[in-house]
């Protein structure tokens, strides 16, 4: 396993743990206060002073933009010209600067007032505006210099520019390689802010994408094309999120640990995820790539390439949605497969090749949409093999550390639905694990396996979905279009039993558990 952090070795200095970075960055304890007790510190910013010459318009939108990458992963409240405020921000240009300084909070610093920001006309810019923000917060630069790097000072391997916006020294300082300056917090400024002022949890909670496709609302996370350059730490505070690096086709390394770097689109460490940000989706490009996934339920897609793939410890799942993600010329090669936990995720590449169900056989017959699933008991190495185009050999090929079985695949809706025999069922109560309150709690997708079921002893309890849905479930053979038409039944082509729900009347089912042991309608309980 990579390790988070893989190049500070480089640096040639002691390594710093996130405890003592953030004593370092908040050595001089200087902090606005949240003086009403709201948990939040309101600070009001202004373009408007007296004391030297105002922003342009592209200055100012860039400021503006600084402001909010500290209120996403900070709890502060930023106000332009706000009348009432806890805290005091200041941009001016200011002739006599060289590059640019700031003001802690209520301290005056050769002429300025608390949260005073000041900048040369050259280098009031992005990454300057930012740097120039965490002084008026209350942070201070890595080591114990100012106004140019000095080496001595240096005194830990984490004093970059890829750990901290408040660093003078380069991503280089310790074993990275930024494409470009940051331009909002990095992962050691994340965590001195909140540190300071508390973690904004309220900061992105719907599904997210950092990357290509990006939907974060953010410049510094979106790239748009493969001549856009990644440099950010990413702070999320809720909801399914991806990082997607499709757009490159440089060999990556995508780790989604927190706390961890990933080398993208031909560079050593310049995306990170801030520690206590939980990123559960990785998307890779059409180079070899390694995605590292965490203990969450990853989805993991590798794309074009040869990748190697690491799920971790959650139930996750290996999306393949084109041949080409995983040819037999360049398989992709799956690190740690736990078969009845993790899935491999072929629905989209069928589709692309205008197939609707996937079926399994020990050899080719010519049939598009055929599976081989291998394994070398040995080994334990095994291989999955879809023929998409009916020529008698795969298209589609990957290699796993692990046993794959039918059940593992999700494919479109190829359930072979068997008649059931239909008996009267009874309304014993079900024990813990059998009881279901919604169609979510177990889907197609991502069904439940019991291996522990006993007919005639144990009863599953799905009422809870009837009334959550405002449906009546009712025994039926197969789906016939009415919403509520529940199956239990055997599937001899998986050798597992199975309770399906229609919930919508569409024919596919919205809940589905699967089976080791024999579940019959008698088990089942409904309304």
């Amino acid at each position: 396993m990579r390790p988070n952090d893989p190049y500070i070795s480089r640096a040639n200095r002691h390594s710093f743990n996130k405890q003592q970075a953030v004593e370092q960055l908040t050595r001089s304890t200087t902090t606005w206060q949240d003086s009403n007790r709201n948990n939040k510190t309101e600070i009001s910013y202004t373009f408007n002073y007296h004391l030297g010459r105002e922003f342009n318009a592209q200055q100012k939108q860039e400021a503006q933009r600084s402001v909010e990458s500290w209120g996403d992963v900070a709890n502060l409240a930023f106000t332009e010209d706000g009348p009432r405020a806890e805290g005091r921000l200041t941009f001016r240009i200011h002739d006599n600067i060289a590059v640019a300084d700031g003001a802690y909070p209520y301290r005056t610093y050769k002429g300025s007032v608390g949260g005073d920001t000041r900048y040369n006309e050259k280098f009031a810019v992005r990454h300057h505006i930012t740097h120039e923000i965490g002084h008026a917060l209350g942070l201070n630069h890595p080591g114990d210099y100012d106004g140019r790097p000095d080496d001595s000072k240096r005194i830990y391997g984490q004093d970059s520019k890829a750990h901290s916006v408040m660093s003078y020294f380069s991503a280089q300082s310790s074993g990275k390689h930024l494409p470009d300056l940051p331009k909002g917090p990095m992962m050691d400024d994340i965590s001195a802010i909140q540190h300071k002022y508390g973690a904004n949890y309220q900061t992105r909670r719907e599904n997210n994408t950092y990357g290509f496709n990006s939907n974060s609302g953010r410049d510094e996370h979106s790239l748009r094309d493969y001549r856009d350059a990644a440099a950010f730490c990413v702070w999320d505070g809720a909801g399914n999120d991806t990082l997607d690096f499709s757009g490159y086709g440089n060999n990556q390394v995508i780790n989604l640990n927190t706390g961890s770097f990933s080398d993208v689109g031909g560079y050593q460490g310049n995306v990170s995820i801030a520690r206590g940000c939980l990123i559960e989706n990785a998307i890779g490009g059409s180079g070899h790539d390694t995605l590292i996934g965490n203990d969450a339920d990853n989805r993991l897609t590798g794309g074009g390439g040869a990748d190697r793939l690491r799920g971790g410890r959650g139930a996750d799942t290996f999306v393949y949605n084109h041949a080409s993600d995983s040819t037999p010329e360049a398989p992709d090669e799956i690190m740690d497969f736990t078969s009845g936990v993790d899935k491999i995720d072929v629905s989209q590449a069928l589709k692309n090749a205008g197939l609707t169900s996937l079926s399994f056989a020990d050899n080719w017959s010519g049939k598009a949409g055929q599976a081989r699933l291998t394994y070398d008991e040995k080994t334990g190495a095994g291989m999955v093999e879809i023929d998409l185009t009916g020529n008698g050999k795969p298209d589609l090929v990957i290699k796993t550390h692990g046993r794959v079985k039918p059940e593992d695949m999700v494919a479109p809706h190829n359930v072979n639905f068997v008649p059931p025999l239909i008996k009267r069922m009874d309304t014993s109560p079900a024990r813990p694990g059998f009881v279901f309150n919604k169609a979510s709690d177990s889907t197609f997708a991502n069904a439940r396996l019991f291996t522990d079921f006993t007919s005639g002893t144990d009863k599953l309890d799905l009422r809870g979905i009837g009334k959550e849905a405002n449906t009546r479930l009712m025994l039926a053979d197969a789906f016939t279009g009415r919403a509520g038409e529940t199956i239990v039944s055997y599937n001899p082509q998986t050798y597992r039993y199975f309770v399906a729900i229609d919930l919508t009347g569409n024919r596919s089912p919205d809940f589905l558990v699967k089976s080791t042991q024999v579940i019959k309608p008698k088990d089942v309980l409904m309304n």
